[in-house]
């Protein structure tokens, strides 16, 4: 019977050392890990009380994730994943746990590495987002926290709430849900599906964009400011409920009403006409700039 103590306090002794030899190879204050991959790199990313900044490494073939705990305790998150074929599952979870934090806590951050071709969702709960160089179908959903996006390709889905959205020099489809901040977005794009509330868009389709399907562009509660390019042939269709409309493109009128019970609306063909590209607010002006 002693024997059989001493070999499950030895089992045990051994299965806490596993538990927390991860937390402690790089130091005190940081994790980190490494998964391989062969094809194409499949990542779906959740965090919740945390920051993310996730970037390309290029031609690299693998994925790695870091987390620096900053002013938080690594027992007070749990640490779930998995890596299947080129497919890697990560995510960070804060434990229930009563009390609370007294001052300015800095909450932990995650960086993570990946091939430049990634199929990529992630989700943060209460933490900013930055993803950076990559091209793929990209899916972000974040709450509470800013959102930064920048040399990003492919398919991109963004829904984002309680914070200001940036993104930069994007190339593909954007379909983006944002509410409570401003929105600044900026790339080449073939479609457009994107609506704000509560917050001003700020959106310039760089030179090279053509669409080849309809595009909306939807505002509430904020001003909507729009640059595109001179050689963009859409069919535009411009409405807001309460605001003015400012257009310094040349376009052929096909329509303008702006009677007090149906706000302001104009549409008309710019370069000849293409596919419909819509803007509509109900809360706020529209302006329309060349680039």
């Amino acid at each position: 019977m002693r024997n059989l103590c001493r070999e499950s306090i030895s089992l045990l002794a051994l299965a806490s050392a596993a538990g927390v030899f991860a937390f402690a190879q790089s130091g005190a204050g940081e994790w980190h890990t490494s998964y391989s991959i062969s094809g194409k790199a499949s990542l779906t990313l959740s965090t919740g009380d945390a920051s993310v900044d996730l970037h390309s490494c290029g031609d690299c073939r693998a994925i790695q994730v870091q987390v620096d705990w900053r002013d938080r305790k690594p027992s007070d998150f749990a640490i779930n994943e998995f890596h299947t074929g080129d497919h890697v599952n990560f995510e960070l979870k804060e434990k229930v746990h009563f009390g609370f934090h007294i001052g300015n806590v800095r909450e932990p951050q995650v960086t993570v590495e990946t091939p430049e071709a990634l199929d990529l969702e992630a989700r943060t709960a209460d933490g900013a987002l930055k993803v950076n160089g990559v091209q793929g179908t990209i899916e972000l959903h974040t709450s509470d926290g800013a959102v930064d996006v920048s040399d990003v390709g492919g398919t991109v889905r963004l829904t984002a709430s309680d914070g200001s959205i940036h993104m930069h020099n994007l190339t593909g489809t954007l379909d983006s849900r944002s509410s409570d901040g401003h929105a600044t977005i900026d790339g080449k794009f073939t479609a457009l599906q994107v609506h704000t509330s509560d917050g001003g868009l700020d959106l310039t389709l760089n030179e090279g964009t053509q669409l080849n399907t309809l595009s909306r562009v939807e505002g509430s509660d904020g001003s909507v400011k729009i640059r595109l390019p001179r050689s963009l042939a859409v069919d535009l269709d411009v409405h807001t409920s309460d605001g003015s409309i400012k257009c310094d493109l040349p376009v052929t009128m096909s329509g303008y009403d702006s009677s007090h019970s149906s706000g302001h609306n104009l549409r008309g063909h710019v370069n000849g006409g293409g596919v419909p590209l819509e803007i509509h607010t109900s809360d706020g002006s529209v302006t329309i700039e060349t680039l």
